[in-house]
């Protein structure tokens, strides 16, 4: 099996990120989505799913930019430090009116958000070598 650093160093790294993060992410709110909307009706159902979009944006951009940081070789263009620095105002504001003009709720949102992140951790996971030795000081 390839390392880690292998993984991350392909030139369709991002490419396999992106997919893998938002399948793992629609795969869990989809469920989640149902269970709101069973449980809290519709509304809550769409504020699951709305958070589960923009924490999967959310942290697209930021392994898209920790990828760029990792493989980086001479200087990045100059649109990527705007970028980085509008992601979090960005997804300010996104949240903002999420909560403001959609009739969803906000632990709705959170729930969503945190979907994401489960995403991105379970995308995580698959790139731990599975054939590397354990050290000897656990």
């Amino acid at each position: 099996m390839t390392s880690t650093g292998d993984l991350l160093s392909h030139p369709d790294a991002a490419r396999r990120w992106t997919w893998r993060i938002a399948l793992w992410t629609l795969t869990l709110a989809v469920p989640a989505a149902v269970l709101a909307a069973v449980l809290d009706g519709a509304d809550q159902a769409l504020s699951v799913l709305l958070g589960a979009a923009l924490g999967a944006l959310n942290f697209l951009t930021l392994a898209r930019a920790a990828l760029r940081a990792l493989n980086q070789t001479g200087s990045t263009g100059r649109a990527a430090p705007l970028l980085a620095t509008l992601r979090w105002p960005a997804t300010a504001l996104a949240t903002a009116a999420f909560l403001w003009y959609m009739p969803g709720r906000p632990e709705g949102l959170v729930a969503g958000v945190l979907i994401a992140l489960l995403g991105l951790a379970a995308t995580a996971l698959q790139l731990q070598p599975a054939d590397e030795p354990d050290s000897p000081d656990r």
